[in-house]
């Protein structure tokens, strides 16, 4: 939970629950070693299985060592222990295959885990590599591993109502009540199972006069599953905005999944925007469009091209759809050139064009 975030879109995060299944910013592991599979067997005599054999034999050998007792690994082919445990993997490749290999296979792990917040549970949750280091407080051990947290909403419901007090560093929220994003470190939509969850520790305390002061941005990438537990519930309260993320051309049929949840405000979050969904990009029953690039390794992170948000605005500007820039990330590109920025997320609207410094809110959040 944060009462104040550097996210430039709201005033507060919090987190129901840690974690996330998956999806194309957090690959399965399977994904992840036909991947390298493919293109390792580019650098020489590389099977089809092999990147599968050498890391379940890193996975057997550190589970080996973990002193007796310790809880909470991940003792299999996860996700989190690919990433752990990369550098015995690449000394392997640097051995059979060069170095040039070994970058290769360096650059499949890291384009595959770009999320941000999975990021931040591999340096804040359970190492199998370093089984002395603690779990941080308030992460789940592995991100692969939703953990739910009670309490949390209620305890942000009662948080100080910000209507009537701007936030000099993010003028653009001026005349909004407290704006809470809900699940900025994972997904609570993940499973099916967790819907009684969310209905009494989430829903109940953002229907509680407290909660109602404030707005509350919940995001997801399985706004199917949101719909369903819309449904359940008999609609989300007024005072929520359902939200879910497009990365790309190839993740649009979120947005009409997002069109089936029973709730009076929607938006949508595309960033990292890694491809241009196009000025045919229909945002019927959307109030807020999000747009950004992509942060990481300058050379794992997707280009962020200028005219795709330049498209986007005025596909916004056409649809009356608020309009909103996150940021540019790491690789943002003008008429083909890789722009020098300062801000190594592209965060500081300083350095962008003037024609781009743009952040605007629904009218429907002002009060």
């Amino acid at each position: 939970m944060s009462d104040k975030t550097n996210i430039q879109w709201c005033h507060s995060t919090i987190n129901p629950l840690m974690g996330c299944a998956g999806c194309e910013l957090f690959w399965s592991p399977g994904r992840i070693l036909c991947r390298l599979d493919e293109d390792l067997a580019g650098f020489g005599p590389w099977s089809k299985g092999r990147s599968r054999h050498v890391y379940s034999s890193l996975v057997k050998g550190a589970v080996a060592a973990l002193p007796p007792g310790r809880m909470g690994f991940m003792r299999g082919l996860s996700t989190t222990n690919i990433w752990h445990l990369r550098e015995g993997f690449l000394e392997i490749i640097r051995q059979s295959l060069g170095a040039s290999a070994a970058a290769a296979a360096d650059r499949v792990i890291a384009g595959a885990i770009t999320c941000y917040a999975a990021k931040l549970h591999l340096n804040k949750g359970l190492a199998i590599t370093n089984p002395g280091r603690r779990n941080n407080p308030g992460y789940a051990p592995a991100f692969e591993r939703l953990t739910r947290y009670p309490g949390r909403v209620a305890v942000m419901a009662r948080k100080q109502n910000l209507l009537g007090k701007p936030d000099r560093s993010k003028p653009w929220l001026e005349g909004c009540p407290r704006l809470v994003f809900v699940s900025d470190m994972g997904d609570a939509f993940s499973r099916d199972a967790d819907f009684g969850f969310l209905e009494e520790d989430v829903i109940a305390p953002i229907r509680s006069p407290k909660g109602q002061r404030h707005l509350w941005l919940w995001l997801t990438k399985r706004p199917e599953r949101m719909a369903r537990f819309s449904e359940r519930i008999g609609g989300f309260p007024e005072n929520v905005c359902a939200m879910t993320t497009i990365t790309g051309p190839e993740t649009l049929e979120r947005i009409d999944q997002l069109r089936g949840v029973k709730v009076s405000m929607r938006g949508i979050s595309a960033e990292p925007l890694r491809g241009n969904p196009g000025s045919a990009l229909r945002l019927a029953g959307i109030d807020w469009l999000i747009v950004g690039g992509e942060s990481g390794r300058l050379d794992a992170v997707h280009p962020f091209h200028l005219s795709w948000a330049r498209e986007l605005r005025e596909v916004c500007r056409r649809q009356n759809v608020a309009f909103f820039i996150k940021q540019l990330g790491r690789r943002p590109l003008d008429d083909g050139e890789l722009l020098g920025l300062k801000d190594r997320h592209g965060g500081d609207w300083e350095e962008w064009p003037e024609d781009l410094r743009i952040r605007e809110v629904p009218g429907k959040f002002r009060r």
